[in-house]
């Protein structure tokens, strides 16, 4: 590292200035010694000064004629189809396709390039990917952070644009392209402008719109926490109906998909930080005889969950039959935790990825412009409907799981958010499961293994403080974990996932483990 840091050198000039620009190529020709070097420019500046940086690196800092140049852009590409468009013709009249690399460092991200050797390389999922056994698809985003101080940026582009149009479509388009000709560039990216080209275009109509407000709650016993509000936000303007949190419907008019819900949400001031895919199956004619344990609600359907992240790892929710001489079945999962299975392995960072492949001058891992010309076509009618009507966002507490409402919109739009099973939340908490162990055995000081009421009341206290828990509650806690002849720790972690409704968590109300 040392050794690579001593290579680093900073050059200060003005974006707008040729003779900035001159100096730059002159201090690189130096640095080259006379002899020809490649040449990458990595563009993080706003979107507004891509044109004027391009010209000038056309102009010149370009490298000689017998070594390349390329450019990396940073997103946002454009505000809407216009922009993009007038964004495109500048760039575009300097240098040619083949030179430009549109980053999105999501496609740098080992769960969403797993997606293909996933359908492609396993007998067992590509036969089953498409409408015939898919019931909907949920591309899910959540973030426990506010703007912090940069609402004022925010507020220009909102959760869609920052969000939906780039990263989560992009792990749509891997998520549901036709298989491509080859694993190159050019045939991932047809095969990937062919599935957007196939997607209605967006509407008011197909989405739910949300903002975050000010809320106060309790992190630990006695811990109060306040977290402002959106437009609490100083650089926020003032009455900004700006969304927060956003869910749209995608529809998908080819064979493979149509008739499958793609729900995608994106969502700021929520309750963790999250990415996940989640492929909902349908159920099959003997999979719901009651026979089988399947339940009436469906919540144990089965599932194929990516979680890209915190934490990267692929499980399936699958029925199980549970040990005894009943038929009595559990929902249960089947993990592969990324951490576990490839211990040692080097994944490397998203970026990291995308800088070598623009050294490579593969393009694969980037965005086209006909790619970003469907998409704009695609999420466009939407934000002008948004920026024109300046509909009010449902308000939600900043912390909550999701808005007031939303469980009933998805409900409407291809089913609601699956019912998570306690195997499913051990898995994906593990750190608080060591927290429930540790709390279990301070409550059980007198080391018997079981939590009678009063041990259930103290229990309750824990995570209900400074409210005092109701009786009615207490009983529900006992009906939930099954411990009316006490709890044991077995049983407190099989239900860990039921203590969030037991304790009357709701879209208004949060309480942290």
């Amino acid at each position: 590292m040392p050794e690579f840091l001593a290579m680093i050198s900073f050059f200060a000039g003005g974006y707008d200035d040729p003779a900035a620009f001159e100096r730059l190529d002159l201090d690189l020709r130096e640095r080259q010694g006379g002899r020809a070097a490649n040449r990458l420019f990595f563009l993080s500046v706003s979107p507004t000064i891509f044109g004027t940086v391009c010209k000038m690196i056309k102009a010149k800092a370009c490298a000689e004629d017998r070594a390349w140049t390329r450019l990396i852009i940073e997103k946002p590409f454009g505000r809407d189809s216009a922009s993009f468009a007038e964004l495109n013709a500048h760039t575009s009249a300097l240098f040619n396709e083949s030179q430009l690399y549109r980053i999105d460092h999501y496609l740098g991200k080992e769960v969403i390039l797993n997606m293909a050797t996933l359908r492609w390389a396993n007998q067992v999922f590509e036969p089953i990917w498409g409408n015939e056994h898919i019931a909907s698809v949920e591309i899910i985003w959540k973030e426990d952070l506010g703007t912090g101080g940069r609402g004022g940026y925010f507020d220009q582009f909102g959760i869609i644009r920052d969000i939906m149009q780039n990263h989560l479509l992009q792990a749509f388009t891997f998520l549901a392209m036709e298989p491509p000709e080859t694993m190159t560039a050019e045939h991932i990216l047809k095969a990937k402008v062919e599935l957007l080209r196939s997607v209605q275009t967006l509407s008011i109509g197909d989405a739910f719109l949300g903002q975050f407000t000010r809320n106060t709650f309790y992190t630990a016993p006695g811990v109060q926490v306040t977290e402002p509000g959106y437009t609490d936000d100083p650089t926020v303007p003032a009455g900004s109906k700006c969304p927060t949190f956003a869910a749209v419907e995608l529809r998908v008019n080819n064979s493979r998909w149509r008739g499958v819900p793609f729900i995608m949400r994106a969502g700021k001031g929520l309750d963790e930080r999250l990415c996940e895919v989640r492929m909902r199956m349908k159920p099959r004619g003997l999979a719901r005889r009651a026979s089988l344990g399947a339940s009436e609600d469906g919540s144990d359907v089965n599932e194929l969950v990516m979680s890209i992240q915190p934490d990267e790892a692929l499980y399936m929710k699958v029925l199980c039959k549970e040990p005894g001489l009943g038929q009595k079945a559990r929902a249960t999962c089947m993990n592969m935790s990324y951490s576990d299975q490839f211990k040692g392995s080097y994944a490397g960072d998203a970026y990291e990825r995308m800088f070598l492949n623009s050294v490579r001058g593969d393009q694969s891992l980037f965005v086209s412009a006909a790619e970003l010309t469907e998409a704009w076509r695609i999420f466009t009618p939407l934000l002008r409907e948004i920026e024109s009507k300046q509909p009010q966002p449902v308000l939600y507490p900043f912390g909550v799981g999701c808005p007031p409402g939303f469980k009933e919109w998805a409900s409407t739009h291809g089913g609601a958010p699956p019912t998570e099973s306690w195997m499913e939340w051990a898995l994906m908490n593990a750190s608080q499961i060591d927290e429930l162990t540790a709390l279990f055995h301070s409550i059980d000081a007198n080391g018997t293994g079981v939590l009678h009421r009063d041990g259930i009341y103290k229990l309750a206290r824990r995570f209900y403080a400074p409210r005092e828990p109701p009786q009615q509650k207490i009983d529900q806690i006992i009906d939930a974990l099954d411990a009316s002849e006490g709890l044991t720790l077995e049983k407190l972690i099989r239900g860990a996932s039921l203590l969030h409704r037991a304790f009357g968590v709701d879209e208004s109300d949060t309480i942290h483990f």
